[in-house]
C-alpha cells in the first residue's frame, strides 16, 4: 500500500510522535510510506529525520519511508500547491493527517484529487476541517462517543502507544545520568521527585499542579521536589507562582526523555484536558509510580489499582494524591503494556485503511498492483 502522512508543525510533541512512529511501522510491515513536514530546521523535521536514521541503522525496512520536507521559505497557502504535486507524482492509496494544518492544506487537496483522506483527531473534531474526510481516528473510545453521530460512524477508536523504541532508550539510561539529573534538581537520594512532562499551558494543569504541591507541602518541607519539564506561554505566570520555591524546578525543554522519566519518583498528570496521555506511558515504561487527573485518555487506558487519581482542576484533591504518595519514597512500580505498543496500533489502523478503501471500491497496491479510485 502506499501511504502518505502529513503533519505540518513546527514542534515536536506528542501528535508529532505518533505520525512518526505510525510512518516507520507501516515502512517496517512493507508499505510504501511518504511523510510530508515543513521547514528542514524545524525540530519536527530534525525529529523525523534522527528517528528514521535510527530506525533504519538498526533494521533496513521492509518497504520504504521517505521524508518529503517544504521549504521554510514557502507560505502556507503555497503548501496546497506543494501537496498537489507531491500527491500527484506519488499516488498514494490513502492520505494520513495529523493536526489541523496538514488536514485543511493536504487533505483537501487529496479529496479533490479523489484519493482517500483519514485524519486523526489527536485534539479535537472540527467540522470545517474534518466533516469531509473519508475516515477519521480517535484516539479513545470517549472521544468517539463524543463526535456527532453521522461522524461516529466513519470513525474508529484507536488507543496511542508508547513510542518506538522508548522502553530500550529508557533500559539504557546509566545510573550516574539519573544521579547527574538528580543534583541538578538538588534532590538527595532520600527525596521523593514528582515530576511533570508537557507544554506549560493551561490544558496541562501546572498551575493546579503548583499549588497543590505547596498546599501538600507547606513550610518549605525539605524532602520533596517537584521538577515540571517543559516550556510555553505561561512560564512567567508560573515561576511567579511558585513564589520562588526551591523546591519547584522548571527544567525546561529536554530531546531526551528517558534519564528524565528515570529520575522521576512519581509522575503527576494535572491536565484540565488530555486526549490521551502519551508522557503517561513514557513514565509507566521507566517505572514511575502515578497521580493523574481523570481525563478523557488516562481514564480509559489506565486499569491498574494503584493509581492516584483527581478530578481536573482540583488543586485540594491533588494535594491530598501527592501527600498520599510520599511516604512511598523512591519505589518503583511495573505496568501491563502489552495494549500499549505500536505494532498493535499500527495494525489496527491499516485495517481501519482498509475498511475505507473497501467501502470507497479502492484497490490498494500491494507488490506493485495499481489501484484505483472512483470519487
Amino acid at each position: 500500500m502506499r501511504i502518505l502522512h502529513s503533519v505540518l508543525s513546527g514542534g515536536f510533541y506528542g501528535s508529532e510522535r505518533y505520525c512518526i512512529d505510525l510512518a516507520m511501522a507501516q515502512a517496517r510491515t512493507g508499505h510504501d510510506v511518504v511523510v510530508l513536514v515543513q521547514d528542514r530546521q524545524s525540530t519536527c523535521a530534525q525529529q523525523f529525520l534522527r528517528l528514521k536514521a535510527e530506525a533504519e541503522s538498526a533494521a533496513p525496512f521492509a518497504g520504504a519511508l521517505r521524508i518529503h520536507i517544504l521549504p521554510r521559505v514557502l507560505p502556507a497557502w503555497l503548501h496546497r500547491v506543494a501537496a498537489w504535486r507531491l500527491l500527484r507524482r506519488f499516488a498514494p492509496d490513502i492520505v494520513h493527517t495529523h493536526l489541523n494544518p496538514a488536514a485543511r492544506r493536504v487533505g483537501r487537496v487529496a479529496e479533490r484529487l479523489g484519493i482517500p483522506h483519514i485524519a486523526t483527531l489527536l485534539i479535537h473534531y472540527n467540522e470545517r476541517e474534518h466533516a469531509s474526510c473519508d475516515g477519521l481516528v480517535a484516539v479513545t473510545q470517549a472521544q468517539r462517543n463524543a463526535l456527532p453521530e453521522k461522524v461516529r460512524a466513519k470513525t474508529a477508536a484507536v488507543w496511542l502507544a508508547l513510542p518506538a523504541g522508548a522502553d530500550a532508550a529508557i533500559a539504557r539510561v546509566p545510573q550516574a545520568a539519573i544521579d547527574a539529573l538528580r543534583r541538578q534538581w538538588r534532590a538527595g537520594d532520600d527525596n521523593v521527585v514528582f515530576g511533570s512532562v508537557g507544554r506549560l499551558t493551561p490544558a496541562k494543569g501546572m498551575d493546579v499542579l503548583i499549588r497543590a504541591f505547596k498546599d501538600a507541602f507547606p513550610d518549605r518541607a525539605r524532602g520533596v521536589r517537584l521538577v515540571l519539564v517543559g516550556d510555553g506561554d505561561d512560564r512567567a505566570m508560573l515561576e511567579q507562582l511558585a513564589g520562588g520555591d526551591e523546591r519547584i524546578v522548571f527544567a525546561g525543554h529536554h530531546a531526551d526523555m528517558a534519564p528524565i522519566y528515570r529520575a522521576f519518583d512519581v509522575f503527576v498528570s494535572a491536565a484540565r484536558f488530555e486526549p490521551f496521555g502519551l508522557a503517561i506511558v513514557e513514565a509507566m515504561a521507566a517505572g514511575c509510580r502515578l497521580i493523574v487527573t481523570r481525563t478523557d485518555g488516562p481514564s480509559e487506558f489506565l486499569t491498574d489499582p494503584r493509581v492516584l487519581w483527581a478530578d481536573p482542576g482540583r488543586s485540594d484533591q491533588l494535594a491530598t494524591q501527592l501527600a498520599a504518595a510520599a511516604p512511598a519514597g523512591r519505589a518503583r512500580w511495573s505496568y501491563d503494556l502489552s495494549k500499549l505498543t505500536v505494532d498493535r496500533f499500527a495494525a489496527e489502523i491499516e485495517a481501519f485503511y482498509r475498511k475505507i478503501l473497501s467501502t470507497r471500491g479502492v484497490i490498494a497496491r500491494e507488490s506493485g498492483q495499481s489501484s484505483t479510485h472512483e470519487r
